[in-house]
C-alpha cells in the first residue's frame, strides 16, 4: 500500500531538504577551501603573515624561505635598493618599490606590502587580506565572489531540484483530477480508481468517484426516459394513425355528397383541425427521436448549398405569409460541421415563427456570420418584441404566448431548435434588439 501523507507534511519535507542541502554546500564550501589552501592554490593567511629575518640570514636563505609559502615577494638590498632575487609580477613591481621607498608597509586595496628587514636587506612581501587564488591568471577572480556564486549555483539547483520534485507531484495530481472530470458521466469510458501519496488529493478522488457513479446513474436514467418517451410517442403515433385515416376518409365521403354550405364550412373546419393535429404529432415524433437519435453530427456542408436549399423552402413559407425575405451571408468558411436535415428543419421552425409573428409590411431576414469556432444563424422579423416570459421560456416544450385555445400552435419549434443546437454544442438565444422587432440566434460549432 502506498504510504501518504498531507501537503503540509509534503511542503515541509521540500523545505527540510533544502535545509538539508544548504548546511551540505556550505560544508562543501568550506571542505573546497580547505583543499585549495591545503594545495597551495589557495593563499588564505592575510595580513598575519610574519617574517623574522636575523642580521646573520643571507639572501639565499631569505629566498628559500619564501619560495616555500604561496607569496610573491622581492628581496631588495637595503644600501642600493637593487633585487636580490624575488617571486612578482611585473605589474606589481611599483608596489613594491613604493613600500621600499617609504621604509614601511604600504596597502593598495586589498593588498598589503608588508616590509620586514634586517641590517642587510630589506624584504617586501605580497600580503592579501582576503583569500586569493595562488595563480597570478585567476588573481582578478575575487575568491569570495567565486564561493558566493558557487554556492549559489549550488544552492539554486538544490531548490530547482527540491521545488521540481514537489510540482511533478502536484502536476501529475492535478493531471489525475483533469482526466476524471473530463471523463465524468461517460458510461464508455472506464475511470480507473487510482491513489495518490497526498490525503487532500485523495479526498477530492473519491468524492470525483462517487459524483461520476451519481451522473452516471443520472444520465442513464435521462437516456432511459427519453427512449421511454419516444417509444411511448411512437406507440400512441400507431395507435392514432388508423383511425386518423378513417376520420379522414369518412371526410372526404361526406365531401362528395351533398352538402349545405354551413355543411361545408364544418367540414373544412374538420379537415383543417386535422391538418394542424398531423402537424403538431409530426413534430412531436420529430422531436421525442431528437432526443434519443444517434445521428451524425459531422457531416461536411456546403455553406453555399445548404442556404441555398434554406431559401427556396423558406420563401415558400413566407409567400403563403404575405412576408417580404432576405438573406446576407458574411462568412468565410465554405463548409461547416453538422446534421444537414435537422438543422435545416429548426431554422425553418425558426422562419415560420418568424413569418408568423411578424407584422405590417411583414419583413423577415435571415443573417449568417462567424465568431470565433461559431456558425450562428439569426433570424429578425419586425413583429412585437417577446415578452420577459417569452424570453425566459420560449424555447420550454409546450410553451405559448397565446394560451387561447384557438391557437394551432403548441410551442414545438423552438424547443426542436434549443435541441438540435445543444446537439451541435452550440445554443439558442432569443433577443429583442434596439433597432425593433425581435430576433432568434441559433449558434453551431462549426
Amino acid at each position: 500500500m502506498t504510504k501518504q501523507y498531507s501537503i503540509k507534511r509534503r511542503v515541509l519535507r521540500c523545505v527540510s531538504e533544502i535545509v538539508i542541502g544548504t548546511v551540505l554546500n556550505i560544508f562543501v564550501l568550506f571542505l573546497l577551501s580547505y583543499v585549495l589552501a591545503m594545495t597551495g592554490q589557495l593563499n588564505s593567511y592575510g595580513s598575519d603573515f610574519k617574517v623574522d629575518i636575523k642580521d646573520s640570514a643571507s639572501a639565499d636563505m631569505i629566498a628559500k624561505r619564501l619560495n616555500q609559502t604561496t607569496f610573491d615577494y622581492i628581496l631588495f638590498e637595503k644600501s642600493s635598493g637593487k633585487i636580490s632575487s624575488g617571486k612578482y609580477q611585473r605589474e606589481d613591481y611599483g608596489c613594491y618599490r613604493a613600500a621600499f621607498n617609504h621604509a614601511r608597509s604600504e596597502d593598495f586595496g586589498t593588498i598589503r606590502y608588508a616590509k620586514f628587514s634586517n641590517s642587510n636587506y630589506v624584504l617586501i612581501v605580497r600580503c592579501p587580506t582576503l583569500p586569493e587564488f595562488v595563480n597570478p591568471r585567476l588573481r582578478h577572480l575575487s575568491f569570495n565572489s567565486f564561493s558566493y556564486l558557487f554556492f549559489l549555483i549550488l544552492e539554486l539547483i538544490l531548490v530547482i531540484w527540491s521545488v521540481s520534485r514537489l510540482l511533478k507531484e502536484f502536476t501529475k495530481n492535478f493531471r489525475l483530477i483533469q482526466e476524471i472530470s473530463m471523463n465524468m458521466g461517460q458510461p464508455e469510458v472506464a475511470i480507473k480508481h487510482s491513489q495518490t501519496e497526498m490525503t487532500e488529493f485523495n479526498d477530492i478522488l473519491s468524492m470525483l468517484y462517487q459524483k461520476d457513479a451519481e451522473l452516471v446513474a443520472l444520465l442513464q436514467a435521462e437516456r432511459k426516459a427519453k427512449k421511454d418517451l419516444s417509444f411511448q410517442v411512437a406507440a400512441l403515433a400507431h395507435d392514432i394513425k388508423t383511425p386518423l385515416t378513417v376520420l379522414k376518409g369518412n371526410l372526404e365521403l361526406l365531401e362528395m355528397t351533398g352538402l349545405t354550405k354551413e355543411q361545408l364550412e364544418f367540414l373544412t373546419s374538420a379537415n383543417n383541425s386535422i391538418q394542424t393535429f398531423e402537424k403538431y404529432f409530426n413534430d412531436m415524433i420529430h422531436y421525442s427521436r431528437l432526443l434519443v437519435e444517434e445521428k451524425n453530427y459531422q457531416e461536411q456542408i456546403c455553406l453555399s448549398e445548404f442556404l441555398e436549399e434554406l431559401t427556396t423552402e423558406a420563401k415558400a413559407i413566407m409567400d403563403a405569409q404575405g412576408a417580404e425575405f432576405g438573406v446576407t451571408k458574411r462568412v468565410n468558411s465554405e463548409f461547416f460541421k453538422g446534421n444537414q436535415l435537422n438543422l435545416s428543419r429548426a431554422l425553418i421552425n425558426i422562419l415560420s415563427n418568424a413569418a408568423r409573428y411578424s407584422s405590417g409590411h411583414k419583413k423577415v431576414t435571415l443573417s449568417v456570420i462567424e465568431k470565433e469556432d461559431f456558425l450562428i444563424f439569426t433570424v429578425w422579423n419586425n413583429g412585437p418584441a417577446f415578452t420577459k416570459e417569452a424570453l425566459e421560456s420560449a424555447d420550454n416544450l409546450f410553451y405559448t404566448e397565446n394560451k387561447g385555445r384557438s391557437n394551432k400552435h403548441y410551442g414545438i419549434g423552438l424547443s426542436f431548435a434549443q435541441a438540435v443546437a445543444k446537439k451541435h454544442h452550440g445554443k439558442l438565444v432569443l433577443q429583442n434588439p434596439p433597432t425593433g422587432g425581435a430576433t432568434v440566434s441559433l449558434s453551431i460549432k462549426k
